[in-house]
């Protein structure tokens, strides 16, 4: 049997385990092949991943509002961060929720390299979101 917890699988039955990086984009499933040198055994493993979506919460959000967006999802709640630090982090997101001070824009979309899939803005307005660059 095979359990996933987070990102890191472990396999009882030969006593190992792998980590798997939240950088790598998986599809709902992935292989994975064990060959020891001296034995002819082979282990592959296929599995489905139920992987949650990444969640960057760039700005203060009542906690309320995160306990239940932490149920459906892994958040990130970095705050204040500067426009490079924004499009570093946002290239491991899929999904980025703002309030007024933060400014989402084209490089922004750009350095995601097409993994921001949702940008949400708590509050009244989008003139902070460059929708140009977001459609």
């Amino acid at each position: 049997m095979v359990t996933a917890t987070s990102q890191t699988l472990r396999f009882p039955s030969v006593s190992a385990s792998l980590f798997l990086s939240s950088k790598l984009p998986f599809s709902s499933a992935f292989s994975v092949s064990l060959r020891p040198r001296r034995r002819p055994l082979l282990l592959l493993v296929s599995a489905a991943l139920d992987a949650k979506p990444i969640v960057l919460v760039a700005e203060k959000l009542g906690e309320a509002g995160l306990k239940l967006l932490k149920d459906f999802a892994n958040v990130d709640c970095s705050y204040n961060l500067s426009p490079e630090e924004l499009c570093t982090k946002i290239s491991l997101c899929d999904a980025l929720i703002v309030r007024s001070g933060t400014k989402v824009t084209r490089e922004v979309f750009e350095s995601s390299a097409g993994r921001l899939k949702v940008v949400g803005r708590a509050g009244i307005g989008i003139d902070n979101v460059d929708l140009a660059a977001a459609t």
